[in-house]
C-alpha cells in the first residue's frame, strides 16, 4: 500500500475511535477506547516521524506544511499525554475532546496539502516501498506500550526539538579486552579449586 494511502487509512481508524469514544457511556468503556486512540496515535506518529517525513524532506525540501506537521505532532503528543494522565477521571472527556480537535486539524492539513504534494513529488513505486516499511513499523509500535515512546518524544519536544528521534534500546556496555601477561597466567577455576 502506498504510504499516503496508509496514512489516510489510519486517519479513518482514529476518527472512528473518536466517534466510539463519544458514544460510549461508562468510564471503563471510555478509558478502554482512549487506550486504543492513544496507541494508534503514538504508532502513527512513529511511522510518520521515522519514515514518512524524512522521505518527504528528501523529496520536498523546504515545504512549510511539512515543518508545520512536525510541530503539530508535538502538540498531539502533549494532548495524548495529558489525556492519559486523566484516563481514570471525569476530566477524560474534556481532554479527549481537545485531543480530537488538534488531531482533526492536523489530519485536514495533512490530507489537503502534504499528502497531495507527496503524491506529486514522490514516485508511486517509492511510495509503495515507504508504505511497506511504515506498515511493519506500525505493527511493531502497536505491539508495545505507547507510554514510553510518548514520554521520550515529549522530553525531546520540551527541549525545543520539532524533530524527535526514537531512543534505541540501551546496548550492553562493551567489556574491556583482557590482556594476558606473559610472565604470569591467571589461575583457571580448576586450578583454584585444586588449591583448596
Amino acid at each position: 500500500m502506498k504510504a499516503t494511502d496508509l496514512i489516510e487509512k489510519q486517519h479513518r481508524v482514529v476518527e472512528d475511535l473518536f466517534e466510539r469514544f463519544e458514544k460510549a457511556r461508562g468510564m471503563a468503556d471510555k478509558a478502554a477506547i482512549f487506550e486504543q486512540i492513544a496507541k494508534n496515535l503514538v504508532a502513527h506518529d512513529a511511522i510518520e516521524r521515522e519514515i514518512f517525513y524524512p522521505a518527504c524532506e528528501r523529496e520536498m525540501a523546504g515545504e512549510d506544511v511539512l515543518k508545520e506537521s512536525l510541530v503539530e505532532h508535538g502538540v498531539v503528543e502533549f494532548c495524548v499525554f495529558r489525556a492519559d494522565k486523566n484516563r481514570r477521571s471525569e476530566k477524560l472527556d474534556s481532554y479527549v475532546k481537545v485531543l480530537k480537535e488538534v488531531v482533526m486539524h492536523h489530519v485536514d492539513e495533512e490530507e489537503e496539502e502534504l499528502l497531495p504534494k507527496a503524491n506529486r513529488k514522490i514516485s508511486a513505486q517509492k511510495l509503495e516501498e515507504i508504505g511497506t516499511r511504515m506498515e511493519g513499523r506500525f505493527l511493531r509500535a502497536m505491539a508495545s506500550d505507547f507510554r514510553r515512546p510518548l514520554k521520550d518524544n515529549l522530553e525531546q519536544v520540551l527541549t525545543g526539538k520539532a524533530k524527535t528521534t526514537p531512543k534505541r534500546a540501551a546496548s550492553k556496555p562493551r567489556r574491556k579486552p583482557t590482556t594476558v601477561r606473559a610472565t604470569r597466567k591467571r589461575p583457571t577455576r580448576a586450578r583454584r579449586a585444586a588449591k583448596r
